[in-house]
């Protein structure tokens, strides 16, 4: 290996030791001194001016000037952090914060680190185009990683902090003493009922509008109209879904009385906009050539719609109707208005009569934290919560793959 790969291959291990080290410290919050930063930064400044220099002497041209460049930024950048005060006091802009000075010393160590990483293919590889190429990989991987990365990190609290609570008593019984003991059996039930209704009033709700607005519908006012309501309907916050379902399903259908009907529908209304643009996207993407040819063929436009058009769709129809059931699944807002009770509600029974559901569970254990030993139990019902959205995505993932495979 020649020097230059050497100097280079340094520069990517020390910026990225710099850069994991920084969101370390961010991500435990620690305390970093300045010069535990300055020194950091000193050893990417010197394998950076190492590369430049070195490139520069070998080629007698100007590649290596990005790399002194960066390391004399990197350079000011540490010399001037000194003036940075701690903590950094907002209040004068009307900011209520206090941000201390350690905080900004790992952010600068995780950019900078990063940074420098990035430049280092560059020379590894004589600066060609496999460099800046192969930097663009490494960039994409690491949004997929830092996208991924608060995923896992609540998976696994969760997981890690309610598996403890997880007993053949919590999962078959009821609650008792306000959550301190018993069990969450009917809030699974109610969950699962709630879902389950919630897609058998919206799979064909959000299907049919997105078959009219796709194969049906002629460009004009009334699809703008249509798309635009959509559009503001997926914007709306869930509190609102839960206050119209509380003033119309609740106050003006049933006669005031919470029920898992006036949820469901409640919940049906959430999750409309996502079923309906996720599905109007399946359609467009089929190609209008096997519509055309299907037309061709003497087949009605029903019958093509029917056996042409739905069947390669169904698997992103089905990828749209469990992104609403996820979200629907989670919702505590609209469903505390019209459908819920703490305790007392028992085994679902009816569709008239109301239930209970783990994310409200959830919520009213959560603020008995504090008051009553409820903690362990929380993490608990979260963990059961969790595991249900999951098991929708996985059945879901299956029965697209299934489809992927058959059209």
């Amino acid at each position: 290996m020649s020097l230059r790969k050497i100097i280079a291959l340094w520069i990517f291990i020390v910026s990225a030791g710099v850069a994991i080290y920084g969101f370390w410290n961010l991500y435990n919050q620690s305390e970093i001194g300045y010069w535990t930063m300055a020194g950091s930064l000193l050893l990417i400044s010197v394998v950076c001016y190492a590369s430049g220099i070195h490139h520069h002497i070998i080629s007698k041209r100007q590649k290596g000037l990005p790399m002194l460049v960066y390391g004399t930024f990197v350079l000011s950048a540490a010399a001037l952090s000194i003036y940075i005060p701690n903590p950094l006091d907002l209040r004068p802009w009307e900011i209520y914060v206090r941000i201390p000075n350690s905080f900004f010393f790992s952010l600068f160590m995780l950019l900078s680190g990063l940074f420098g990483a990035y430049l280092s293919f560059r020379p590894f590889y004589d600066y060609k185009k496999e460099g800046a190429q192969v930097g663009a990989y490494y960039v994409f991987y690491l949004t997929l990683l830092f996208t991924l990365f608060p995923l896992f990190l609540i998976i696994f609290n969760i997981v890690t902090r309610g598996m403890g609570g997880i007993t053949w008593e919590f999962l078959t019984q009821d609650i008792v003493s306000m959550g301190e003991e018993g069990g969450v059996f009917p809030a699974i039930l109610g969950t699962l009922a709630m879902i389950s209704l919630t897609a058998i009033i919206v799979l064909p709700l959000g299907v049919g509008t997105a078959i009219y607005l796709a194969e049906y519908a002629k460009k004009g006012l009334a699809v703008r109209v249509i798309r635009t309501a959509v559009n503001i309907l997926q914007g709306t916050p869930s509190i609102v879904h839960g206050l119209f379902g509380y003033a119309f399903f609740v106050l003006i259908l049933f006669d005031g009385k919470k029920c898992l009907l006036a949820g469901a529908l409640t919940l049906a209304i959430l999750t409309l906009p996502i079923v309906t643009r996720s599905a109007e996207e399946a359609l467009n993407s089929i190609p209008g050539e096997l519509r055309d040819a299907s037309l061709a063929l003497g087949a009605t436009k029903w019958q093509t719609i029917r056996k042409m058009v739905l069947p390669p769709s169904l698997p992103g129809i089905l990828t749209g109707t469990v992104l609403g059931l996820g979200r629907a699944a989670g919702e505590t807002a609209p469903i505390m208005f019209t459908a819920v009770y703490f305790s007392g509600a028992g085994t679902p029974s009816s569709l008239l009569k109301p239930v209970q559901a783990l994310p409200y569970h959830l919520l009213s254990l959560y603020r008995l934290v504090g008051y009553r030993d409820v903690e362990q139990q929380a993490w608990a019902t979260a963990l059961i919560l969790l595991m249900i959205v999951l098991g929708i995505n996985f059945i879901a993932i299956i029965l697209r793959e299934k489809y992927r495979q058959r059209f």
